[in-house]
């Protein structure tokens, strides 16, 4: 078949590689191969030449993309190429699809979201139930009798409760006097001699090495001595001597002592004495002393501290339950004791103090089922919460017989009990929340129930009680 070459309507000549089947296109640049002429305008073609390498581009009578470019297998390939490549890059993705994408990639999260809070927050689901208790006042005007042994059932048992407390201090002494003081001081008296005791009389001598006599005021009783694995052991008694003239010549330190009432018999060995403390306060002349108003302010201080320490020591003895009144209270002097006497010469004394305690209580249960049957309540169902608007005051009180007399005046307030861990109990197993009226109904402390679910969305009863919370009150 001869070769041709052909022009298009373009006046474009296709060529053709005769290895490959490609087109051969020819840009500006002058072609290397010399058969390939370069087309400057149509009025300078040249005749048509037979060439191997030129495949003559027939026209059809359809007109089509062949008709314009001759065989359009190559493009054709190099158009589906170039599609594929689009398809394939995210970027050349349409708007809507993007659109379509992230819709329902948030709606998925949403979905999971919205799933898991409401699952978290059905196994963390609980009732809340408040509940108003039922309550009644009675107005009383009564007296009551309260004994440690009671002799009839009107009488409410009480029960007797003491303390005691002390309190010591050194006081400085504030009086000046021309005086003539003898010396003082305590001594231990000990009994060596068998084993009966040994009174001695107020007065009894006492004589130191030296030959001062220094005199008992009290009569004292020397306990016996006792044997021990065949050994007759000392035992003794403190007592404060004074000496037998004024002066500083009778100050002296620890010293031992004789009796000189027993000279001449076998007792005067057997009783001795030493110093407990030294001989002090012998002076003649102008000194300082202690006068009456220091002793009585040192009192007054010691018992008011002492006071205080009782009242706190008595309200912590009360067991609960029990009711301490103040007018209840008796408080008594154990022992006042003061190391000098007014008028007698020291710049300081010491003093002590001990004070006891005693009380009349009664048990607050009793007290609520005297004013429950007096309101004729059954004093099981309900409760006495205070005593506000109730005044108790004590007409009489013997703390030795353990009797106390009580005039109760005022308004008794009483609220009903209920038992919240069995109604819990009772609304985890109820079917539904429409069943809660008869299970309220069954409680006569109720007076209304409001049950709240937590969260309010989800209405299902917990089965466990301990996720159903009772919050009971009064108006």
């Amino acid at each position: 078949m001869p070769e041709k070459s052909e022009k298009n309507f373009r006046n474009i000549p296709l060529q053709t590689d005769p290895a490959s089947g490609h087109f051969i296109v020819a840009d500006i640049l002058p072609p290397r191969n010399k058969d390939i002429r370069t087309v400057a305008s149509k009025s300078h073609l040249p005749k048509k030449q037979k060439s191997a390498h030129e495949i003559p581009v027939r026209g059809t009578s359809k007109k089509t993309l062949s008709n314009e470019f001759g065989d359009t297998r190559a493009v054709d390939a190099w158009f589906r190429k170039e599609s594929a490549a689009r398809n394939t890059h995210p970027t050349n993705m349409p708007v809507s699809t993007k659109k379509k994408r992230t819709f329902f990639v948030w709606l998925s999260l949403f979905l999971i979201l919205a799933g898991g809070g409401y699952s978290i927050s059905y196994a963390l689901r609980r009732l809340e139930v408040r509940i108003t208790l039922k309550t009644q006042s009675h107005d009383v005007d009564q007296k009551i009798s309260i004994a440690v042994e009671p002799t009839h059932a009107d009488v409410l048992a009480g029960e007797r409760v003491e303390v005691s407390e002390s309190a010591s201090g050194t006081f400085q002494a504030s009086g000046s006097a021309d005086v003539k003081s003898k010396a003082k001081g305590t001594i231990s008296i000990y009994n060596a001699f068998n084993t009966s005791s040994q009174k001695l009389v107020a007065n009894t001598r006492f004589e130191t090495s030296d030959g001062k006599i220094y005199r008992i005021r009290e009569t004292v009783v020397i306990p016996a001595a006792v044997m021990e694995n065949g050994v007759l052991s000392p035992r003794s008694i403190d007592a404060v001597v004074y000496a037998d003239a004024p002066g500083p010549a009778y100050n002296k330190d620890v010293t031992d002592f004789t009796i000189p009432g027993f000279k001449g018999t076998p007792r005067y060995t057997g009783f001795y004495a030493r110093s407990k403390t030294p001989m002090e306060g012998g002076y003649i002349g102008m000194t300082t002393v202690v006068t009456r108003e220091d002793i009585d302010k040192a009192r007054e201080s010691l018992e008011s501290q002492t006071r205080s320490r009782v009242l706190e020591a008595l309200t912590k003895s009360i067991p609960e339950g029990f009711i301490l009144l103040d007018d209840a209270i008796e408080i008594t002097t154990d022992k006042r004791e003061f190391s000098h006497s007014a008028e007698e010469v020291a710049k300081e004394f010491s003093a002590t103090v001990i004070l006891r305690g005693r009380a009349l209580i009664f048990k607050k249960n009793d007290f609520t089922e005297f004013l429950a049957k007096e309101a004729n309540l059954d004093s099981s169902l309900v409760s006495f919460p205070g005593m506000d608007e109730i005044t108790l005051a004590v007409e009489r009180r013997n703390v030795d017989a353990g009797t106390l007399i009580l005039h109760v005046k005022g308004t008794a307030f009483f609220v009903w009990n209920l038992d919240a861990n069995k109604l819990a109990s009772e609304l985890s197993q109820a079917k539904n929340p429409d069943t809660f009226t008869g299970i309220f109904q069954q409680y006569p402390a109720i007076e209304r129930a409001e049950p709240r679910f937590i969260p309010s969305w989800i209405h299902t009863i917990p089965r466990d009680p301990t996720n159903i919370r009772i919050v009971a009150g009064i108006t």
